[in-house]
């Protein structure tokens, strides 16, 4: 397994992604647990390979579709607006993502990862928590792809992480599993994962 050595930036060329933060219900969000980070990974090359964590903004929020609400009925004040997309502040994904979800990236190459889509391709690992007694599926979608400006760098995007309601499907249930590190190498060297 990988040694991970994580770094957070600090150099203007590394500087990390922040989301700013939000107010929800007269409470302030604070986003910082989703500073975008680095770690170094050895995965038999050369030099060590570093990997840029950068985090979506659907780790604290829903689409409009999720919600049971009609839209008129959601107030402006919980909506969020990337400048890209909008959608709703989930206090249930930010409260996740608060407890877990940046432990979880860290220790990806101690946990099973599960190829969620072999078209895009993206993965998925997933910690089991504990809500109101109840056993619950803390899911997490992430991909990863070369950097084109820099050498030696990996780009992990968390897609986004939410609890699975109805737990795994029948796709997710049968998904081939892949090693962290066999995933880095092999985005690396710019090959795909086989079924």
């Amino acid at each position: 397994m990988p040694k991970f050595e994580i770094q957070v930036f600090e150099s203007p060329e590394y500087a990390p992604h922040r989301f700013p933060p939000v107010a929800y219900n007269a409470t302030i969000w604070d986003l910082s647990h989703l500073d975008s980070f680095a770690f170094k990974c050895d995965l038999g090359l050369r030099c060590p390979v570093t990997v840029l964590v950068m985090f979506s903004c659907h780790c604290f929020s829903h689409s409009f579709s999720r919600d049971e609400r009609a839209r008129a009925e959601i107030p402006e004040a919980e909506i969020y607006d990337d400048g890209r997309e909008r959608r709703i502040l989930d206090p249930v994904r930010y409260a996740l993502s608060k407890d877990l979800l940046r432990d979880l990236v860290v220790t990806l190459s101690e946990r099973p990862i599960v190829v969620a889509d072999e078209r895009q391709p993206n993965f998925m690992t997933l910690e089991k928590t504990h809500t109101d007694g109840t056993a619950s599926l803390y899911a997490v979608f992430f991909e990863v792809e070369k950097d084109r400006a820099r050498r030696q760098r990996l780009i992990l995007r968390v897609q986004s992480a939410y609890l699975l309601e109805r737990g795994l499907n029948k796709r997710q249930r049968q998904a081939k599993k892949v090693a962290f590190k066999t995933l880095l190498r092999a985005t690396y060297e710019g090959r795909k994962i086989r079924p």
